[in-house]
């Protein structure tokens, strides 16, 4: 089994760097895989009962994850940065840097499932704060970042042995609601962010909220 978690660790605040250069947190949970080190086609991981539910609860009956109808507010610990390995698992992560400019990136397993993960990220805020300057970081021709609606930020990321990520800046401080899609799959498990002082591993709820600690 390959646990996802050996890859990822908290990194400095700084430039955009992907190697790992220490050893890597422990962290509670693994990403489950096959026995020969690949997912078995979809990247997700699942595990599915007989009734077609997978261990996670909440799923529909071809074992999708259906929305949250009470996103969670979770806080992110302001300029915490985390750090991944291209192509060495599947993760969606977060961050947010003091003055209002957030990160969203995304890696894949390609390196063992040899094909691409679809991410498809929406995140957005309430009417009282605004959402803007949205700039896609490290996107080839089949990812997309764009203003699908007013205060919503969406990235399309086909993402394979590399990195794909979008920044945005909104109102300092400003809670931040994340829906994440896999495949076009809600998939929260793979949504990683650092706060409180723990990098957290899976989102409680999807959609999920995200308030910094600080301006």
């Amino acid at each position: 089994m390959t646990c996802f978690a050996d890859f990822v660790k908290v990194r400095s605040l700084g430039l955009w760097s992907f190697l790992l250069t220490a050893a890597p947190l422990a962290l509670g949970g693994c990403i489950v895989v096959d026995g020969d080190g690949h997912h078995d086609r979809d990247h997700h991981g699942d595990v599915y009962d007989d009734d077609g539910h997978d261990d996670q609860g909440g799923a529909t009956d071809d074992g999708s994850q259906e929305p949250s109808e009470d996103p969670l507010l979770v806080a992110i610990d302001t300029d915490a940065v985390v750090e991944s390995e291209p192509g060495e698992g599947v993760g969606i992560f977060v961050e947010y840097a003091a003055g209002g400019t957030w990160t969203l990136w995304t890696t894949c397993d390609t390196n063992t499932s040899k094909v691409v993960c679809s991410f498809d990220l929406y995140a957005s805020v309430d009417t009282s704060s605004e959402l803007f300057d949205i700039t896609g970081v490290e996107l080839e021709k089949t990812d997309a970042t764009r203003l699908a609606d007013e205060g919503i930020a969406y990235l399309h990321a086909e993402t394979g042995a590399d990195i794909d990520a979008m920044t945005f800046t909104t109102t300092e401080g400003a809670v931040v609601r994340l829906e994440a899609y896999l495949d076009g799959e809600l998939q929260p498990r793979f949504v990683y962010w650092f706060g409180n002082g723990v990098l957290h591993e899976g989102a409680p709820s999807n959609p999920l909220d995200f308030e910094p600690t600080s301006p």
